[in-house]
């Protein structure tokens, strides 16, 4: 289902999440997968667990340079095309921009239940790891370009593309006993696959959907956007 945001263009359409469970984080069986250092083995990913969320909206496009331009009409930003995704933005421009259309920035465990569904997978697509199905190449593409990048709920480029701030601080999982002297209101949580990844030598680990990022909110990255959420708001009784 699809909901228009706001009425001013296509990217700002939203889709909506059902309430209901979902797998979040990463299960045991999957840590073969990942490198064995803090973040990308996954640890403060787990334990994998059901978690319950009630229904929201979630942009079915990352925010795009033309729409942030909008918010913002004097910024200048290095980007080729105005529908590519805005980067090189702080947490809390990124904040302030989801508040000025009358969204917010989606918590990560509501970014984690539209890229992956209900089904636990990995990848948008499944749980087997196609470096074609994603924009993990060296160039920022249009929002939309990854046709493959796509959830099942319609949300495009949560694999790939740019990595996306979310409303959430960096704090344990429920349930976890994993201790990281990161944890705590310093820093914001970023999700999703992103460009020149390879360089790392790790794509496939970084692109994984439970996998977790962090950082200061006030830093800027090349290589992170963002894109709102909305709550569903109950009837009136």
């Amino acid at each position: 289902m699809i909901l228009p945001a706001c009425g001013e263009s296509e990217s700002l359409d939203m889709v909506l999440i059902p309430g209901g469970s979902f797998e979040l984080g990463i299960d045991p069986q999957h840590s073969k997968e990942f490198f064995n250092f803090p973040q990308s083995a996954a640890l403060n990913a787990r334990p994998a667990q059901k978690l319950q969320l009630p229904a929201f909206y979630m942009d079915r496009f990352e925010v795009t340079y033309g729409d942030f331009m909008r918010f913002k009409p004097r910024a200048k930003y290095d980007v080729a095309s105005p529908n590519e995704p805005i980067r090189g933005v702080s947490w809390y421009e990124a904040d302030a921009y989801c508040l000025w259309t009358g969204k917010r920035l989606p918590t990560e465990f509501e970014w984690e239940k539209a890229a992956r569904g209900s089904d636990g997978r990995l990848f948008v697509w499944g749980n087997d790891f196609e470096l074609s199905r994603a924009n993990l190449g060296q160039t920022v593409k249009p929002v939309g370009y990854s046709k493959t990048d796509l959830s099942i709920f319609g949300v495009s480029d949560m694999n790939g593309n740019v990595a996306e701030w979310t409303r959430s601080w960096y704090e344990p999982y429920p349930n976890s006993d994993y201790k990281d002297d990161n944890f705590g209101k310093r820093f914001k949580v970023t999700r999703g696959g992103a460009v020149h990844k390879s360089e790392h030598g790790f794509m496939k680990e970084f692109t994984m959907i439970p996998y977790r990022n962090f950082a200061p909110a006030a830093s800027r990255f090349w290589d992170t956007g963002f894109r709102c959420a909305r709550s569903v708001k109950a009837p009136r009784r």
